[in-house]
C-alpha cells in the first residue's frame, strides 16, 4: 500500500505552558504579555506554519472540525478558511452547553452542522438520559459524558480540534500535534522517536517526513486527531482573534475564561456554583436526572449502600463536592 506524504509540516515552537491551565481571556493582562511587536512576529510565524500544514496534509474528503463554539475552535475554523482547504465544521449538541453559546454558534457560524449524539439504536443521547443509564454521576475521574456526548464524532476522519497544552497538565501530557487512537491493527507497529506512547494511543511530538508518513499510514486505519494550535498561548489566541476579527462568544467579555458544559466536574466547586446561579434550570435538570438514577438504584437494591445519598437532591450535593 502506498503511503501518502506531506511535503512540509508544522514544527512546534513548544515554549511550554503553565500546568494549572490558562487564565488568559479578554481583556488580557498586558503586564504578563510579551511586547506587541514580538507577539505579532510569533503569531504570524505560527499561522504560516499551520496554514502550510493544513494545505499539505489535506485529506481528499476534507477535514472534520470538532467545533465547540469556544475561542480555540473559532481560531481553528478561521485557520481552515485562511488555508482554503476542504473541511466540515460540526457542533455536537451536548444538551449542557450555555444557551448563549448555542445562540452564538447559530447566529455567527450558520454553516456549522449540528450533530445530535445517538446510541447504537439511533436514540438521542443527552446528559439527562446518560446519567441514569451509566449508574453514577459523571465525576472528575469518570467523565463518561465527554466520550458519549463529544468524542464519538468524526470516526474515520482526520479531525481538527482546538486542544492546547496551556489548558491543563493532562493535555500537556496526553496531547501532541497529532493524536492517533490505536486499535489492534496498528498497535504492534514500530514508531520512531517522533512519537510517544500514551494511554489513549500515540502522539506525534515533532514533525518531519518520517513522522508524517506514519500519520498518513495510521490515518487510513484509525481515527487521527490534529491539534494545530497545540502550542499556542492564550494571549496568542486572543491576539489572533482581535487581529483577524474572528467572532467569539460574548461570555468571554463577561469574565468566563473557559466555556464548556454547565456543571462540568472538571471545574472547581465555586465556578460550578456560579454557573448554576446563572442557569438554574440546568441545576433542576441535573437533580431530576439524579432522582431517576436514585430510583433505578433503589429498584436494583443498591441505594441503601450508595455513597450518593437517598434521592436526587442529596446526590447533587455529593456531586458538587466531588
Amino acid at each position: 500500500m502506498r503511503l501518502l506524504s506531506c511535503s512540509a509540516g508544522l514544527k512546534l515552537l513548544g515554549d511550554g505552558a503553565s500546568a494549572g491551565g490558562s487564565s488568559a481571556r479578554r481583556p488580557i493582562d498586558r503586564a504578563r504579555r510579551p511586547s506587541r511587536k514580538d507577539l505579532i512576529l510569533v503569531i504570524d510565524d505560527k499561522v504560516k506554519k499551520v496554514i502550510k500544514y493544513l494545505q499539505d496534509c489535506e485529506p481528499k474528503e476534507g477535514y472534520y472540525l470538532a467545533f465547540s463554539g469556544g475561542k480555540d475552535s473559532c481560531v481553528c475554523k478561521a485557520l481552515l478558511e485562511m488555508a482554503q482547504v476542504k473541511y466540515e465544521a460540526v457542533y455536537r449538541v451536548t444538551s449542557v452547553d450555555p444557551p448563549e453559546l448555542v445562540r452564538f454558534i447559530r447566529d455567527k457560524y450558520p454553516d456549522v452542522k449540528r450533530e445530535v449524539p445517538r446510541d447504537k439504536d439511533g436514540n438521542p443521547v443527552t446528559m439527562w438520559n446518560l446519567i441514569p443509564r451509566r449508574g453514577m454521576p459523571p465525576t472528575f475521574r469518570v467523565r463518561y459524558c465527554c466520550e458519549a456526548l463529544k468524542e464519538t464524532g468524526g470516526d474515520g476522519r482526520k479531525v481538527i480540534t482546538g486542544v492546547r497544552w496551556e489548558e491543563s497538565l493532562r493535555r500537556k501530557q496526553n496531547s501532541g500535534l497529532v493524536n492517533i487512537k490505536l486499535n489492534g491493527k496498528i498497535k504492534d507497529l514500530h514508531f520512531s522517536d517522533s512519537f510517544q506512547r500514551v494511554k489513549t494511543g500515540i502522539i506525534l511530538t515533532n514533525d518531519n517526513d518520517e513522522s508524517r508518513l506514519m500519520v498518513e499510514f495510521c490515518y487510513k486505519r484509525t481515527k487521527v486527531t490534529v491539534n494545530p494550535i497545540i502550542d499556542w498561548k492564550g494571549s496568542e489566541v486572543w491576539d489572533f482573534i482581535l487581529k483577524n476579527k474572528v467572532p467569539y462568544s460574548e461570555l468571554y467579555d463577561e469574565g468566563f475564561d473557559r466555556i464548556g458544559c454547565i456543571g462540568c466536574p472538571l471545574a472547581c466547586t465555586e465556578k460550578r456554583k456560579i454557573q448554576f446561579e446563572r442557569w438554574p434550570k440546568y441545576k433542576t435538570a441535573y437533580i431530576n436526572a439524579f432522582q431517576k438514577l436514585s430510583d433505578k438504584l433503589r429498584e436494583q437494591g443498591k441505594l441503601e449502600n450508595s455513597k450518593f445519598g437517598p434521592d436526587g437532591h442529596s446526590m447533587f450535593r455529593w456531586w458538587m463536592k466531588d
